[in-house]
C-alpha cells in the first residue's frame, strides 16, 4: 500500500475504529518497532499515530474478553512485553473486531 500524506490533514480519513488500526496492531505482534511501523505506514517517527491506533485494537480486545483496563495497564503500556497473550486475544477476537471496523479512507495527495 502506497500512499501519500496531505501536508496539512491527518493521514488516515476515516473517524472512529477501522481495519487500519488492527493492521497496525498486527505490525506490533510481529515485534516491528512503532519507528518502522511509522515509517512503512507513511507517518512521521515523531508521530504517535502507531500508539493511538493499536491501543484502540487493545482497548476493544479488554472490552470484548470484560476484563478492565485497569488491571491489565501493564498490558497495555507495554504490548510487547505481552506478545502472546495479546496474539491469543486477537486470534480469538479477530471475527469480532473485523465485524465492528470500518473500512479505511485516507487522505491522498494530488
Amino acid at each position: 500500500m502506497q500512499l501519500k500524506l496531505a501536508k496539512n490533514k491527518p493521514f488516515l480519513k476515516t473517524k472512529g475504529f477501522s481495519t487500519f488500526h488492527i493492521e497496525i496492531f498486527n505490525q506490533i505482534l510481529l515485534d516491528k518497532t512503532n519507528r518502522r511501523i511509522s515509517i512503512e505506514f507513511g507517518y512521521t517517527i515523531q508521530s504517535h499515530s502507531v500508539v493511538d491506533h493499536s491501543r484502540r485494537v487493545m482497548y476493544k480486545l479488554l472490552a470484548l474478553e470484560g476484563l478492565s483496563r485497569a488491571d491489565h495497564y501493564s498490558h497495555l503500556k507495554y504490548p510487547r512485553k505481552y506478545l502472546f497473550w495479546w496474539k491469543n486475544l486477537l486470534d480469538k477476537n479477530r471475527d469480532k473486531l473485523y465485524a465492528c471496523a470500518k473500512e479505511p479512507k485516507f487522505y491522498i495527495e494530488d
